[in-house]
């Protein structure tokens, strides 16, 4: 399956919705004299078990409109990250913080101007506040001030506030708090942050005479700043962009909706070739695809206890941190004893052999009676009894030998023979740093084959989680990128033999 007919499963916001609060925190910053001018400029950045960076950005207006704007970037990687602290410190001078200073800012602006009905932006409510830990007794309690001094709601105009959006804002203080009660102060002409959008668009809308008010997008400092200097692919583009719109649009359906809606267009996956070599896709066939993705997302998240699934993450995440995913490991695979048995030219010839039969003579001219080389014959044998015995006797020759365990362990997988804690990285690897890429997938592909015989919905989905967010599309290994398309084709089978299965029940 090319790239483009690979798209991921969760969205940029999805994932922030669902697992952000997973990674660890990376770095918080805030701008200089937030505590004086009432107006703060917070990032929060967490990283990735891949070493990429997501952050979302929050403009606290402490003062009186509470969380005026927000945005965030998903998976990038770190030097990008850092020039983009660098942008934003050429306008506003920013210093490192920790989380709980910045967690207390949010959450106190937030919890402010709600008391004086005003709403935070849309885009904070349905994303970015996920980017924020729980508000629990685990979060130290800090102090901060809001309003004036007095603590009296202080509504500043800012530069791209024109009067028909203060006499809006004003209205609302009048209602809420009666005239008096609040402070104001009109017609300012710069504020602490000079990179905001330049054109400001009068948007009036019908809500004047609702409770709370929501101030428009394009109104806020963050609308027209665009962090990207680089131009994206088109096709990538087309691609995320249909994969939210089709989102958007069946998260408005029932359940019973959905599932009606990816039964039908799920029909024509019978003919679909889901080998990345052969397929061969049209625009329907791709339009499709991101629609049943989008479904998938939905029904999955109905389907999935989320307990289950944070069991399962929780434990891939806590063991990835313990190894990494490296050609430099090779000769561990092979069993050789140290990194010196392979020259480059070995390497080289490795590499590029794509007939197993020769590599497999290469092998073992080359090393002798190497445990990779029994790897390579039992996956050749098409004979069960054979293959059984074959994988026998190389576990008692080998027994600590990582590929030959996870082969015993697919073998014993139909029969139910498998223990979870088998599944762990220790269990198979034991304290081995670094494995290959085919380790990984070998790994991976056992633990698939054990949710899919259990029927484990919530552990199939945490497998596709894991490899999609441990390897950056970049830096993607062909193995592995073939193995996420396995992953895709195998989540949408079972959720198509789920749902026909519940509709003829």
């Amino acid at each position: 399956m090319s790239k483009k007919q690979n798209p991921q499963i969760l969205s940029p916001e999805n994932y922030i919705r669902q697992r952000a609060r997973k990674l660890p925190i990376f770095k918080c910053y805030i701008n200089e004299g937030w505590d004086e001018g009432g107006l703060a400029q917070v990032t929060i950045a967490r990283q990735h078990v891949n070493g990429n960076i997501t952050y979302c950005s929050y403009l606290v207006d402490l003062h009186c409109l509470g969380i005026k704007d927000t945005l965030f970037d998903f998976n990038i990687p770190e030097e990008h990250f850092n020039q983009v602290v660098d942008r934003m410190s050429e306008e506003y001078e920013l210093v490192e913080t920790d989380y709980a200073l910045v967690h207390n800012i949010i959450y106190a602006g937030w919890e402010f101007a709600e008391e004086i009905g005003f709403k935070p932006h849309k885009d904070f409510l349905s994303t970015t506040q996920y980017m924020l830990d729980e508000d629990n007794e685990t979060i130290p309690i800090i102090e901060i001030h809001c309003g004036d001094k007095d603590g009296i709601p202080l509504y500043v105009q800012g530069p791209f506030e024109d009067d028909a959006i203060a006499n809006r804002i004003m209205s609302q203080l009048e209602k809420k708090l009666g005239a008096g009660n609040f402070h104001y102060i009109l017609k300012v002409d710069s504020l602490p942050f000079d990179d905001w959008d330049e054109e400001e668009e009068d948007k009036e809308d019908d809500e004047d005479d609702e409770e709370e008010l929501d101030v428009d997008d394009d109104d806020l400092p963050f609308g027209g700043i665009d962090w990207e200097d680089e131009e994206d692919d088109d096709d990538e583009d087309w691609e995320e962009d249909a994969g939210m719109i089709f989102y958007r649009e069946y998260a408005r359906n029932s359940y019973e909706e959905n599932a009606r809606l990816f039964l039908a267009l799920s029909q024509y996956l019978d003919e679909v070739k889901w080998d990345q070599e052969e397929a061969e896709y049209d625009d329907e066939q791709d339009e499709n695809l991101t629609r049943l993705i989008a479904l998938s997302v939905l029904l999955y998240h109905e389907i999935i206890q989320e307990e289950e699934l944070e069991k399962w993450l929780d434990r891939w995440t806590d063991e990835s941190l313990r190894y990494s995913v490296t050609d430099d490991s090779l000769y561990e695979m092979l069993g050789l004893p140290d990194k010196s048995s392979l020259t480059p030219k070995d390497i080289a010839y490795i590499r590029r052999e794509s007939d197993s039969g020769k590599l497999y003579k290469y092998l073992l001219k080359r090393w002798g009676d190497l445990p990779y080389l029994y790897t390579m014959k039992i996956q050749e044998m098409e004979d069960s009894l054979f293959r059984n015995e074959e994988i026998a006797a190389a576990r008692l020759k080998f027994p600590d030998y990582g590929l030959i365990k996870l082969l015993d362990m697919m073998n014993r997988t139909p029969e139910g023979r498998i223990k979870e804690d088998e599944l762990l990285y220790e269990s198979v690897f034991g304290n081995r740093k670094e494995i290959t890429p085919l380790e990984y997938v070998c790994l991976q592909a056992m633990r698939l084959d054990y949710f899919v015989s259990k029927k484990n919905f919530a552990g199939v989905e945490s497998i596709y989680f894991m490899v999609d967010d441990q390897f950056a599309d970049e830096n993607q290994d062909e193995q592995i990128g073939t193995f996420l398309s396995i992953i895709l084709a195998t989540r949408i089978s079972m959720l198509r033999i789920y749902l026909k299965s519940e509709r003829e029940a």
